[in-house]
């Protein structure tokens, strides 16, 4: 995987599996999306430590798998540093039924919204208002539980949920970024 890629649901999928665990891969990655739109960007060892809790093991199945988690770290943070708007959120894709897929969705919000829950800035409230009402709306839309038709209306519709969320979590990163102190320590002139 190259620096620039973004995350494979079926790579992360399969690391999952292959460490015997049943959880969704959204999941895993919307924690880490609102771990880092929190401003606690986990260092290597402290994010392989949070996956295995995560998967429920004390040791991961290979090296291959610690790999495809340092790439889920570095890919994810560098999608939501992306001035092009590249960030991609880990859920199912076309190859799965609609209903699958918006499952994925759901576990994604849960997933994200579960990491912001302790932090002290989104309880005090001290967000714009559209974003206030932006995670309101995550919270609803992780709150679904009817089944969708698999038809075209529903098709857009979800794509546009999608786009929705992902953009609310650049917008979130984007906002959390913006109040953190800047670090010159690289920027020195030469």
């Amino acid at each position: 995987m190259t620096h620039s890629s973004q995350p494979d649901f079926s790579i992360i999928s399969d690391l999952l599996l292959r460490n015997g665990c049943l959880h969704s891969p959204a999941e895993l990655h919307g924690d880490l999306c609102g771990q880092l739109c929190a401003g606690r960007t986990p260092d290597l060892s402290a994010w392989l430590l949070q996956a295995m809790r995560f998967i429920e093991v004390e040791t991961l199945d290979s090296a291959e798998s610690k790999v495809e988690l340092a790439d889920l770290l570095e890919q994810t943070e560098a999608g939501l540093k992306d001035p092009e708007l590249g960030f991609k959120l880990l859920v199912a894709d076309d190859d799965f039924s609609l209903n699958e897929r918006m499952q994925t969705l759901l576990e994604w919000c849960e997933g994200f919204l579960s990491a912001l829950a302790d932090n002290q800035r989104f309880k005090a409230g001290q967000l714009s208002e559209e974003l206030k009402e932006a995670l309101e709306d995550l919270e609803q839309i992780a709150s679904m539980t009817d089944p969708l038709e698999d038809d075209e209306a529903n098709e857009q519709d979800f794509f546009s949920v999608v786009e929705y969320v992902r953009m609310t979590a650049m917008l979130l990163f984007s906002e959390c970024q913006a109040d953190k102190p800047a670090d010159n320590s690289a920027s020195v002139l030469q």
